[in-house]
């Protein structure tokens, strides 16, 4: 407008100039606005245009899978046709030969008998069959048994020959004894066996090549057989055997004996005969059979399992209902009571039971909610999304909140769902609308954590939750989001990623309106008023009429504004109250009350393994406790879940077959030493250790090692290199997703494919796994080991990937090497292939297939390389040894200290007792007992002190000298391992860590500084440095010191009146540290130095001792220093006594300092 204006006093308009000048600028802005609009509409054609041609694509795309998917079934249909050609082709080549002998026979007597009668005409015949044309002597018999019977004569065709289209050149004459074919005198049997491979060279030509191709290896493919139920019903009775049967059963004497008369059952009549000795019920009935009379056998009561069975469960049974079964059955059979039989065998048929549409089974009534009178007092929250596309902003989902008295809604857009956002979005409701007393979710992850239940406990908030699978019991939050969805989707169709913009809006409409259940307005029972909204100010505009409010003070304006609040909220709680009446009698229409008792075995409606979205029945378990009106505590594997009836289904379980038994004979067994544990190994490994060889301290007396031989020999069977199995606990793999993941197996070099066949042998007889047709596989990797031997290793990089982690707490080397102090004997134990002796939950050994060039395999025990196996194993190790002292454990070595031999020889007799119950073995050549010099996780212990472990020491001692980062990084960790028993580790290796920063090239710049460096640690580590490990019942000496590139920590206790060092620490100081004034420097040694030993010095009484005085600064009255008064408030947790030294005696600082310099 400014501009506009500018314009016109620049250009000195005045009068009928600038009238005309206004009017075409006023034509140009509303051309422009036209231009603007037609774009728009241009644009959004276009839009429109590419989503059809989108949903176009989408379709053609879903037709082509559409058309794939009818292939594959015709493909399948083609495959089942040739299955059944093939065995019905089977099944007539097995009668073939069972007939042949007989009619070989047959054929001999009739042509002997046909020999000795007098022909009635005799002569040459011309005949033409499949077998044989021309003329031949024929002799016609009295009683003939077949229309022609063609002898063995010449130019007949071979019994064994399948060429249907096979056809004589020329009459032959039939001159038998002249020229006798060539099998006259074989064994007809023999050629009537259908001889494959020659009929495979006679249609086929034969193929010679190098490789098999893809196409000729899917020609050769044999078809996956059906799974088929098995049936009892393969017994095979003969007509001597049902008579016998039907005369030995009772409940058919009666139709035995009964006269033989017709009785009238509605239209029908019906009696029963003996014919042949059988009992049949003949049945007639003009609807049936078409009027002829039915004959059906009396089934007696052994045979009439088998009889339901090939009707019910065969593979050409179907698996129909009760009514087509008893159908089926009744026309060819029938016996007393069949219609109940039949009922109860289809009803406690598994698979019937288990795929029977969840829609056929009745809901439980519906039971009502609590009705709030409170706002706010109750919240039912929820989660919207993944939605597709996100918005503008990178919001993915939607966080929901209903209030259950009023209906007021809220919902806040969000870019993550993990707890913490969720939680502060929660709070930011809080802020507003005040925080509930209750909440209401599902079991979302983002609800159940921690973290959430921390922030309810903080906020005083109850946190409910609803059963697994039903979502009804949050239905309040569940139809708003359906709501606010179908509204968002409306009103974004346009802009898809602009939704979040509509919230707000939408929140507002669904506030504004009347709720069909209170009969009021979230509004207005939340304000106890009617907002200002759309159609009141459209009212205002149309009739200017604004009520003009009424003036009151505040008291009476609250007084007013709580009674019409209480009425408002009394009058929707009798609305509500109506409501749930109405919507509880017309679901009940079809509720059946199901109830469940503990002991009763039901089925469960949980996804499948495939696709969480899809459900299927599940089980049986276990009821063990009614928890509510209609929920369930299932015992579900090993744990125990509560779920909602309705998705629960009573399983009713088939009585076991009876078998008669005609005779049995009893034998005592023969178990000598071994139990019930012992006899699940399998017998095929031999163990090719025991308790030879252990070995025993060097310097036990004899009578210790007596002692220690009688203790190993009442415990043989656990010294063992083959790997028990234990009951202790089970690896469960719990996965994000149900998707199966498959990796393309590793090529395997062929000089290691013998050895992992033998591997993968050893392991199926040991039972560690089986033969797998998963559509989970990993692929194997073959590493050598230090021994020379290889170890066969499984890549689960990608399953870990989507394994939920396993938060089990790890041991760490500190923790173990303190409850060492004061320990002179030790015994070490390995556990003979710890991860093999734990076995995988049933469920979860699909999950842990492998590929290899011989097959697919699973483990049954767990396998190496699984993201949770060693938190397995720590639960399972922690539960054994709960409760016992003087027994540390790391992973699956176990180590025994004590004082004593006595108390040692007691301490290995418990342990071994709880191996034995948890039949886990021990391997006898890792295994040293009785001894004071022991290595244990990468140290070796003796009389209190720990010292390095020399096979490490070698390494570094013979490590060549880095050139490349890696290498660099290498020789750090190994190293760095020791870093405690070396002063100032990080200011010694300061040169060599530099020189792997981000930016350093990839070759090393070996300098002075490097050299120094790396022949120092060779130096200090050459010198065989020991350390005292810590005695927590003496004090603690802590020495500290600073230089310009480091900081250095020095823990010491006094042992014979001198301070001996426990553990050595130390740091590189940062850029910005090095620019700290000295006596900064001075005080962050001592806070960092207590910080990295706080587990030792935490509520202990301890000496910290410093050649300089920061304390005293510290103590002093006042000090601006913010650093140093955040240290000074950290200090205070700790009970510790400063005493100054010479800086001659802090021997480690003054290290420090040297080598820094």
């Amino acid at each position: 407008m400014a501009e506009f204006w500018g314009k016109v006093i620049e250009l000195g308009l005045k009068g009928k100039q600038l009238t005309e000048f206004v009017e075409s600028q006023t034509r140009l802005l509303a051309q422009r606005e036209e231009r603007q609009v037609q774009r728009e509409r241009e644009e959004r054609q276009a839009q429109r245009e590419r989503e059809e041609r989108q949903a176009q694509r989408e379709e053609r795309q879903a037709q082509r899978e559409e058309r794939k998917m009818e292939l594959k079934r015709l493909e399948l249909q083609i495959k089942m046709e040739r299955k059944r050609l093939e065995l019905q082709t089977e099944m007539m080549r097995v009668q073939n030969e069972h007939e042949a002998p007989r009619l070989r026979d047959n054929q001999q007597q009739m042509l002997h008998r046909a020999s000795k009668l007098p022909a009635s005409t005799d002569g040459k015949d011309q005949i033409d069959t499949p077998d044989f044309t021309g003329k031949v002597e024929a002799v016609c018999l009295k009683k003939p048994l077949y229309d022609l019977l063609i002898g063995n004569i010449g130019g007949a065709r071979r019994p064994d020959d399948n060429d249907f289209e096979w056809r004589m050149g020329a009459a032959q004459p039939a001159v038998e004894e002249e020229d006798p074919l060539p099998f006259a005198n074989e064994d007809i049997s023999e050629l009537l066996r259908d001889d494959r491979a020659t009929v495979h060279r006679r249609d086929q030509p034969q193929v010679v090549s190098a490789v098999t191709t893809r196409a000729q290896a899917k020609k050769d493919k044999t078809t996956t057989p059906l799974r088929v139920t098995n049936s009892s019903a393969t017994a095979v009775v003969d007509r001597d055997r049902l008579i016998q049967l039907q005369e030995a059963d009772l409940t058919l004497t009666k139709y035995r004996s009964r006269p033989v008369k017709e009785m009238t059952k509605g239209e029908g009549t019906v009696h029963f005969e003996v014919k042949a000795k059988i009992l049949y019920r003949v049945f007639q009935h003009p609807r049936v059979n078409g009027g002829k009379p039915l004959r059906q056998v009396l089934v007696p009561q052994p045979l009439r399992r088998q009889v339901m069975e090939v009707a019910h469960d065969s593979i050409m049974g179907g698996h129909l209902g009760v009514k087509k079964t008893s159908d089926r059955i009744q026309a060819a059979f029938y016996w007393p009571g069949l219609h109940a039989d039949v009922t109860r065998f289809c009803r406690s048929c598994d698979i019937c039971q288990k795929t029977i549409p969840r829609g056929r089974v009745p809901k439980v009534p519906l039971q009502k909610m609590p009705l709030i009178d409170r706002p706010f007092k109750r919240v039912a929250i929820d989660l919207i999304g993944e939605i597709k596309p996100p918005s503008e902003a990178g919001h993915r989902w939607v966080l929901t909140l209903v209030d259950y008295a009023t209906r007021y809604p809220e919902a806040v857009p969000l870019k993550k769902i993990d707890t913490e956002t969720v939680a502060e979005a929660l709070v930011d409701i809080f802020s507003r609308i005040g925080v509930p007393e209750e909440i209401l979710t599902d079991l979302g992850t983002q609800f159940v954590s921690e973290c959430m239940e921390e922030v309810n406990r903080l906020l005083s908030i109850r946190h409910l939750t609803t059963t697994p699978y039903h979502p009804m019991c949050n239905g309040l939050v569940k139809k708003f989001n359906a709501t606010l969805k179908s509204t968002l989707k409306k009103l974004c169709s346009e802009q898809p990623r602009q939704w979040h913009r509509y919230i707000n809006a939408l929140l507002f409409a669904y506030r504004e309106v009347p709720q069909e259940s209170t009969g009021f307005s979230p509004f207005e029972l939340m304000y106890g008023r009617t907002v200002r909204g759309p159609m009141q100010i459209l009212k205002e505009l149309w009739t200017k009429d604004v009520d003009t409010p009424e003036v009151k003070n505040s008291y009476q304006y609250v007084f007013e504004l709580r009674e019409k609040l209480e009425e408002t909220l009394e009058i929707a709680r009798e609305n509500l109250r109506k409501s749930q009446d109405s919507g509880k009698h017309y679901y009940d229409r079809k509720a059946v009350n199901r109830k469940f008792t503990p002991g009763n075995k039901v089925l469960i409606l949980l996804p499948t393994d495939h696709n969480k979205l899809l459900m299927q029945w599940k089980g049986p378990y276990e009821v063990e406790a009614v928890v509510g009106i209609n929920d369930y505590k299932v015992n579900v594997g090993k744990k125990s879940k509560i779920y909602h009836a309705n998705l629960l289904k009573l399983y009713v379980e088939r009585p076991p077959e009876a078998v008669q038994v005609a005779a049995s004979v009893e034998e005592p067994a023969e178990l000598d030493e071994f139990d019930g544990e012992e006899l699940l190994e399998l017998g095929d490994l031999h163990k090719k250790e025991g308790v030879d060889d252990v070995k025993l301290g060097p310097d036990l007396t004899e009578d210790q090692q007596k002692e220690l031989h009688d203790f190993m020999g009442d415990f043989t069977h656990r010294f063992s290199d083959v790997p028990g199995s234990t009951s202790l606990v089970e690896h469960e793999v719990h996965l994000t997703s149900d998707v199966p993941v498959r990796s393309k197996p590793y090529p395997i070099p062929f000089q290691a494919r013998e050895s992992l066949k033998k591997d993968i042998d050893n392991m199926l007889k040991m039972g560690v796994i089986r033969e797998s047709s998963s559509p989970y596989s990993s692929p194997v990797v073959v590493v050598k080991k230090k021994d020379g031997t290889n170890r066969v290793c499984i890549d689960f990089r990608k399953v870990n990937k989507i394994t939920v982690f396993d938060p089990e707490p790890m041991p760490t080397a500190t923790d173990l090497f303190r409850q060492l102090t004061g320990s002179k004997i030790f015994s070490k134990i390995d556990l003979s292939k710890g991860y093999w002796q734990i076995p995988v939950r049933e469920e979860d050994i699909p999950k842990t297939a492998f590929a290899t060039p011989d097959g697919t395999y699973e483990c049954l025990r767990m396998p190496f390389g699984m993201v949770n196996s060693g938190a397995t194993l720590k639960r399972g190790m922690r539960k054994m040894l709960k409760g016992m002292k003087n027994v540390v454990y790391y992973w699956d070595d176990l180590l025994v200290h004590t004082e004593t031999f006595a108390e040692h020889l007691e301490t290995l007799r418990e342990l071994f007792s709880r191996l034995t119950k948890a039949n886990l073995t021990v391997r006898p050549s890792k295994c040293i007992l009785g001894t004071d010099n022991v290595d244990f996780i990468g140290h070796s212990l003796k009389e209190g002190q720990k010292g390095l472990l020399l096979e490490n020491v070698t390494k570094i001692l013979n490590a060549p000298r880095p050139e490349t980062k890696k290498q660099v990084r290498s020789f750090l960790g190994l190293a760095g391992y020791y870093r405690e028993f070396i002063p100032n580790f990080a200011a010694i290796t300061a040169p060599l860590s530099d020189m792997t920063r981000k930016g350093c090239p990839n070759r090393i710049l070996w300098g002075p500084a490097q050299e120094k460096a790396y022949q120092t640690v060779r130096d200090l580590m050459s010198r065989d440095p020991v350390l005292r490990l810590p005695d927590t019942a003496k004090e603690f000496i802590l020495r500290t010191d600073a230089s310009d590139e480091g900081i250095g920590a020095m823990l010491m206790q006094e042992h014979g009146g001198k301070p001996f060092p426990v553990s050595y620490a130390s740091k590189k100081l940062s850029g910005a540290e090095k620019n700290y004034s000295t006596m900064e420097k001075e005080c962050l040694a001592i806070v960092w130095g207590i910080k990295k030993f706080e587990l030792y010095l935490q509520g202990v009484k301890f000496v910290l001792q410093t050649d300089h005085k920061p304390l005293t600064y510290l103590n002093s009255a006042k000090f601006v220093n913010n650093r140093i008064m955040r240290w000074v408030m950290y200090l205070q947790n700790f009970d510790m006594r400063v005493e100054s030294i010479k800086g001659s005696d802090n021997v480690g600082a003054d290290f420090l300092s040297r080598v820094c310099e």
